[in-house]
């Protein structure tokens, strides 16, 4: 059985350039905060050029651009780094099969294949245990009252705010009588190709709260508009994934690229 205080654990976010690595997307930015117990023993803070543009959400969420990433090293580059950091640890991400397709699709470009014996996903953790508003990371942080860290680049402070949730959920559990190893998956490449479409947790809540939507959208053009919409379902086209919805502006039914949507508001 896992010794919390001996166990090694990976915190892993990633920032990306759009929404799916089916249709191109790459990761642009990736941290993994290392830690034995509660301790942290190593940090990994990089930015990777991702050989390709950043979508205008991407760039509006993580506030990254193509010269912020000129020069920084290509994935292939940086691929053992990482997998070393990552190995003989329990990998614990934030909406994990997000995140992990597109560390999955990277490594496969490579030739190589990854595969997590150990993985723990604190999106389902609170889902399966809590009954809340919202499970996104931030929200999830305020919940547990814990610390969120603002330094930095942006994959590697969710790392730090995600690893101090972890530990308070833990701490909660115990009421439950939860073990480590009662809370351990398994992963193995490849990253679930046929079970849907995995977003960001804050875009997935607010298309399938069953409320309207306030959003703003830039267009092909570089046009931002603002509107309201009730959301019908995502799907995936010839080139990208799009939103069907109820535009309430136009009185129609509109499809909208997901990549270009810059903001989304829930209607109280």
């Amino acid at each position: 059985m896992l010794e919390l205080s001996n166990t090694r654990f990976s915190f892993l976010d990633i920032e990306t350039t759009g929404l799916s690595p089916w249709f191109g997307d790459r990761i642009c930015q990736i941290a993994v905060i290392v830690t034995e117990g509660k301790r942290i023993k190593r940090t990994l803070d990089l930015l990777l050029d991702p050989e390709r543009e950043l979508s205008p959400s991407a760039v509006h969420v993580n506030g990254l651009d193509a010269a912020a990433l000129k020069g920084k090293p290509r994935f292939t580059d940086a691929a053992d780094e990482i997998a070393y950091a990552l190995s003989d640890t329990v990998i614990v991400c934030h909406n994990a099969k997000f995140d992990i397709q597109f560390l999955d699709n990277e490594y496969r470009k490579l030739g190589r294949t990854i595969e997590f014996p150990n993985l723990i996903d604190t999106l389902l953790l609170a889902r399966a245990h809590y009954e809340l508003p919202s499970y996104s990371l931030d929200h999830l942080s305020q919940d547990f009252q814990v610390s969120t860290y603002i330094q930095g680049s942006r994959a590697f402070a969710d790392a730090i705010t995600m690893k101090n949730l972890f530990f308070a959920m833990l701490d909660s559990l115990k009421e439950v009588d939860k073990t480590l190893d009662d809370l351990i998956g398994i992963y193995n490449s490849p990253a679930w190709p046929q079970e849907g479409i995995y977003l960001p947790t804050e875009l997935s809540e607010a298309i399938h709260s069953g409320k309207r939507l306030f959003i703003q959208y830039m267009d092909k053009d570089g046009g931002i508009s603002e509107r309201w919409i009730s959301p019908k379902e995502v799907i995936g086209l010839s080139d990208y994934l799009y939103l069907q919805a109820y535009c309430h502006t136009r009185e129609a039914d509109r499809t909208f690229r997901l990549d270009r949507i810059l903001n989304v508001e829930v209607e109280a």
